[in-house]
């Protein structure tokens, strides 16, 4: 009797565990809610690349290449990230994380998602309007908006912030020397509202379906000069020459691509 009853006992036992579908831990015969579940954290990359040859590889700062028959060597290439949406099977969502992507080469979590296919990554390059003019020092401390105006990357209040940021020199003359004055020194700073760009990537064959799910953004930096005239535009600032930078804003609309 005391068998009989101890295996009445365990079969009403409900089993416990994540009953929620979006989790990435959910388990289909769990009968109650153990508050176990957890859910993709997406991290946002932006790795800089070049085709050298036939081949792609990641872009080397400090080193030399060869840009529109020109030798360039790229010190910095840093811009926003704004506006971030996943889109997915499930849902549209919105980030409220702004990217600052610099050649450290670090990933940015951008939020917790639903399980769920990925299926259009959408962002903008630059710092939308509604924060564009916020000083520095008034942004969230967790922002990379926030900060004094070198490491936030800010003119001013009414120039706001450097969308796009491109530092490093140009061999011009050829003599195999950068020189280290403005006729090769390449410093190139876009910016301001009329600039911002929207790019939208699609996202094929990729599930966000584990906790740490990274998504890899690949910058084409070859891309950027696409019919610049590199060697006489080497300095853009909107207040004081602004139409190089206007050239690099239309062309960076079509540099990124996601790395399958």
């Amino acid at each position: 009797m005391c068998a009989i009853a101890l295996i009445t006992l365990n079969s009403c036992q409900e089993r416990e565990g994540c009953t929620d579908p979006n989790a990435v831990n959910y388990d289909v015969l769990a009968q109650s809610e153990d508050n176990s579940c957890t859910f993709p954290n997406v991290q946002l990359r932006f790795v800089p690349t070049i085709v050298v040859g036939e081949d792609t590889g990641r872009l080397g700062f400090g080193q030399d290449y060869d840009i529109n028959g020109l030798n360039v060597r790229f010190d910095q290439i840093r811009f926003y990230v704004d506006d971030i949406i996943l889109v997915t099977s499930k849902e549209n969502f919105e980030s409220e994380t702004i990217v600052l992507a610099t050649e450290a080469d670090k990933s940015h979590d951008i939020g917790k998602l639903k399980v769920a296919d990925l299926q259009e990554l959408k962002f903008s390059v630059g710092v939308n309007s509604t924060r564009n003019h916020i000083a520095p020092e008034l942004q969230p401390m967790n922002s990379p908006l926030f900060g004094n105006d070198s490491s936030s990357q800010n003119w001013d209040e009414d120039d706001g912030y450097i969308f796009f940021k491109i530092e490093g020199a140009v061999d011009v003359n050829g003599d195999g020397v950068y020189e280290q004055d403005m006729s090769e020194i390449m410093s190139i700073h876009c910016g301001l509202d009329d600039n911002l760009k929207t790019v939208t990537l699609p996202v094929t064959e990729q599930s966000i379906d584990r906790v740490g799910y990274e998504l890899t953004v690949e910058v084409d930096v070859r891309g950027i000069f696409t019919d610049y005239d590199l060697p006489n535009k080497l300095f853009t600032r909107p207040d004081t020459i602004p139409q190089p930078g206007i050239e690099i804003m239309n062309n960076v609309e079509n540099i990124f691509s996601i790395k399958e």
